[in-house]
């Protein structure tokens, strides 16, 4: 009997199997998240001490950037000019503006940041906490009596929380000046600047930019969130770092747009 069950192939699960098996896998992947947030957020009395920490971290989530933030969003908004005129040529082009302003603060905005943080921050994030758990950094740190949420997660979780508002006003900026530098030089475009930006005036109101931000304070927490998340749980070396990684980002991106969509009904549902 002994020789038959050590020579006995384990049997592979059906469909089901692996439906059940991965939906466990999310459940535990949402339960480590859900349960690291509330963590951070404790953790987050403890700011104006650790604030220095939290300072070096805003500089590598925001002010580093700022350059290809600007550089996509200049050209996001231009894009959308281009693409909307040769719609409305032969209707009104006067809602190229209303078009642009409307796109940048209440979606493209917060979406391409959101993006691009998860994408750039968020990575280094899981790979940065992955090593070190692999590496049993974390496990010194505890045998030091230091908590790896306040030290490690939380000046993360804020920086990113307080600097993607930031960096969404910032892309509206350079996105609708994208938009209106198409306007001034495109002879296409039989539209003037000023009329670009009084009629994106009349349309786009403060709820609209608070919507933006209200959706920034959410993602940088999910980007922030997600990305430690995986670092902290990575097993397996230098494969399960980048498998971590690879993992937090598309699970970022995922979360962004669900979470996306529940604001916008949300929104819908209070107007």
């Amino acid at each position: 009997m002994a020789v038959e069950a050590i020579g006995r192939v384990p049997r592979r699960p059906g469909p089901i199997g692996r439906l059940g098996a991965g939906l466990l896998d999310v459940l535990q992947v949402l339960g480590e998240a859900a349960s690291l947030f509330t963590a951070a957020v404790r953790a987050s009395a403890f700011v104006p001490v650790d604030r220095q920490r939290v300072v070096v971290q805003m500089v590598r989530v925001g002010t580093d950037t700022l350059s290809i933030g600007a550089l996509l969003s200049v050209f996001v908004g231009m894009v959308l000019v281009v693409q909307a005129a040769d719609q409305l040529r032969e209707v009104n082009e006067s809602v190229l503006g209303p078009i642009v302003g409307l796109a940048m603060t209440k979606e493209l905005g917060p979406v391409m940041m959101a993006f691009l943080l998860a994408g750039r921050a968020g990575s280094a994030m899981a790979a940065e906490l992955g090593s070190m758990t692999v590496y049993d950094e974390i496990n010194a740190l505890r045998t030091m009596d230091i908590d790896p949420v306040r030290f490690l997660v939380m000046p993360r979780f804020v920086a990113a929380t307080l600097a993607l508002p930031l960096l969404i006003l910032y892309s509206d900026f350079i996105g609708v000046w994208g938009g209106a530098l198409v306007v001034a030089i495109d002879p296409a475009i039989k539209l003037t600047t000023n009329e670009y930006f009084a009629r994106m005036l009349e349309w786009v109101h403060f709820s609209d930019v608070v919507i933006g931000l209200v959706k920034g304070l959410m993602f940088g927490m999910i980007a922030s969130v997600v990305p430690c998340t995986f670092g902290l749980r990575t097993r397996g070396g230098t494969e399960g770092i980048a498998t971590a990684t690879t993992s937090a980002v598309v699970w970022s991106f995922i979360l962004i747009l669900v979470f996306d969509f529940l604001i916008v009904r949300g929104s819908f549902a209070v107007n």
